[in-house]
């Protein structure tokens, strides 16, 4: 059941949060000094790995709420 209920939470983190993370690192990005590195990293963590953020986010929520997984 806690499995269960661990996923239900990292999904629905992931579906709640990703836009506004993404919406949020293209706003810096959009700040960031033209074709500067910073501009680069917050271009590709919008457009590539904030789900996978905010999944490890969710993930990490999990654990402290329902107790780390069991192998």
């Amino acid at each position: 059941m806690k499995g269960l209920l661990r996923f239900g939470l990292v999904w629905l983190l992931s579906m709640l949060v990703t836009p506004y993370v993404d919406r949020f690192l293209s706003q810096l990005a959009e700040r960031a000094p033209k074709d500067s590195l910073l501009e680069d990293v917050l271009e590709e963590l919008s457009q590539q790995y904030s789900s996978s953020l905010i999944r490890s986010f969710g993930e990490s929520i999990g654990e402290l709420v329902f107790g780390a997984k069991k192998k």
